[in-house]
């Protein structure tokens, strides 16, 4: 019943550049309908809207981004502090990267780092838009970081890995994909993740935090992904762990979080 049912518009509020107030007064003064999203601190859903989005109040000013309530929730996960170095493994479109941005007031370290020059492009955009500056990118396979940036190694307090996944969460917007994902694929889908677990965890520094999430409701991309990862590295606990289900009433995407701290 959820994934038939047409999506919610949600909002994160640049808190940059507004407070959830004033974009909320900017939508009701147009006409708009829009609403808080529980357990979202800043986040809006806009109730009715239709047309394009690069029109509504505020967009221009970057004073906001669409971003599902769901994945609002990954990039607090890792607690990131100003100052920090961070890395964003598969940072493009670049929603949780620029949230990230935003958390650490925009003062610290981010890497972007996604396979597609074309999709990053869009993330420097966004983030332009947004005025995020502590941002860097970086067009690379974010397995192969040991290897490209060898100095990496033991440098990040904090690394987020939004590892490519089957989306089975996500089939109210992408509803192909009930017939378009294959065990095959989520096999293939489930090594790659594995891998880039296994090379990313060198360039974390001790007693640093990583996130893995998913926007797919299958255990094999999830909990087991982790437990066996876990299996292989004693040395990390597992502090958090949420599936998060399509709701038919709640709305929002289905997710899975699970945050990683290194000894």
């Amino acid at each position: 019943k959820a994934c038939n049912k047409v999506p919610a518009l949600d909002l994160r509020v640049n808190r940059l550049r507004a407070s959830v107030e004033s974009v909320k007064k900017a939508f009701e003064l147009e006409g708009f309908g829009i609403a808080p999203i529980e357990d979202c601190p800043y986040g809006l859903e806009v109730k009715g809207g239709n047309g394009d989005i690069s029109r509504f109040p505020g967009f221009l000013e970057g004073y906001w981004s669409v971003q599902d309530r769901a994945a609002q929730s990954v990039a607090p996960l890792l607690k990131p502090k100003s100052g920090e170095k961070i890395l964003d493994a598969c940072a493009a479109p670049g929603g949780k990267t620029t949230h990230l941005v935003e958390l650490i007031g925009d003062f610290g370290e981010i890497w972007a780092v996604d396979r597609s020059a074309h999709r990053l492009r869009r993330l420097e955009e966004n983030a332009e838009r947004l005025g995020a500056t502590c941002l860097n990118t970086l067009v690379g396979d974010a397995a192969c970081l040991i290897d490209l940036h060898p100095s990496w190694i033991g440098s990040f307090q904090k690394i987020l890995i939004d590892v490519p996944c089957s989306g089975l969460g996500t089939l109210s917007r992408h509803p192909d994909s009930r017939w378009r994902i294959t065990n095959k694929q989520i096999a293939e889908l489930v090594s790659l993740q594995a891998n880039l677990l296994k090379q990313l965890l060198p360039l974390l520094k001790n007693g640093g935090r990583i996130v893995y999430s998913t926007c797919t409701i299958h255990p094999h991309e999830n909990t087991e992904q982790i437990q066996s990862f876990l299996r292989l590295n004693p040395r990390l606990n597992l502090s958090y762990e949420n599936q998060t289900w399509p709701d038919s009433d709640q709305l929002g995407d289905g997710f899975y979080l699970a945050a990683l701290d290194l000894e």
